[in-house]
């Protein structure tokens, strides 16, 4: 099954919701690549979180939208998002109880069905009642996976992050969940030489890195961003798919400044950077 590549012809002409539909072709693309890879399941985890949190997000929005733009057909559209939601999150449930039970190619038919029946169909009926409708678009705007936008909301366009981690398919999905808020500068790498390489190279403004970067380890990636004067105080967050939350100590001791379990969710990741980039403003 191949990967599917957005096209004007998928636009709800709702900037807001037409980026959210983004977010969710990019999250089943990185569920695709996924499959067969030898971390699997932590990036499968992390997918079915993501699609969980934006299903809910944003079908909240776009029945928001509707109800701003008085759409007679909001019920029975209501109604479908109730049944979608319902199957995306039993496929996290199942993940949940039995991370063996779920595997990425499982969940790709519904997936592809969800995106060609529901965003490139069904949702293509609302767009004449909402495009131009200045309050409408207003209301999705201020509306994020995060929560309300307010006047001191992170400006995630100006965001520079600096991703490192050896699992190519993982740090995909990690883009994906930056880009849906609009982050641009996102930087990649998949070992420690080439990350120091890029922090003495260009300016970051926050570090996300694994636990194990192949062979070597992110912690000591920490504490040499700690020891150089010029990053000392660059916020770091340090994730693991190995380690439990009781080494959550040994990271921030080892100079992290946040610490999380893979699987990620979308929401808590978000809400982590926002905090430390507040906590690094106000310092």
């Amino acid at each position: 099954m191949a990967t599917i590549t957005w096209n004007p012809m998928m636009s709800v002409g709702v900037p807001s919701l037409d980026a959210d539909h983004r977010t969710l072709v990019g999250l089943i693309n990185d569920l695709h690549r996924s499959v067969g890879d030898e971390e699997e399941y932590a990036t499968l985890g992390s997918v079915l979180k993501a699609l969980e949190e934006y299903a809910d997000h944003h079908f909240a929005r776009e029945e928001r939208v509707m109800e701003i733009c008085r759409y007679p057909s909001r019920d029975t559209h209501q109604r479908m998002h109730q049944r979608l939601f319902k199957q995306v999150h039993d496929l996290k449930a199942g993940y949940d109880n039995d991370r063996t039970a779920v595997r990425a190619k499982d969940c790709l038919d519904f997936l592809h069905k969800w995106l060609i029946e529901h965003i490139c169909s069904t949702d293509m009926d609302y767009r004449a009642w909402v495009i131009g409708h200045a309050e409408a678009l207003a209301e999705a705007e201020s509306l994020s996976l995060t929560g309300p936008k307010t006047s001191t909301s992170l400006d995630w366009r100006n965001l520079r992050v600096l991703v490192v981690d050896d699992n190519q398919n993982f740090a995909q999905v990690m883009r994906t969940i930056l880009e849906g808020v609009g982050v641009a500068n996102i930087g990649i790498v998949a070992n420690l030489a080439a990350a120091k390489t890029r922090l003495q190279g260009s300016i970051v403004d926050v570090v996300v890195t694994d636990w194990h970067v192949g062979v070597e380890s992110g912690l000591e990636l920490v504490s040499w961003i700690r020891r150089d004067p010029a990053l000392v105080s660059l916020p770091v967050l340090v994730l693991s798919g190995h380690e439990r939350i009781a080494s959550r100590d040994v990271a921030l001791s080892a100079g992290a400044d946040e610490f999380m379990e893979k699987p990620i969710s979308a929401r808590g990741l978000l809400i982590c950077l926002s905090r430390l980039m507040r906590k690094e403003k106000s310092a």
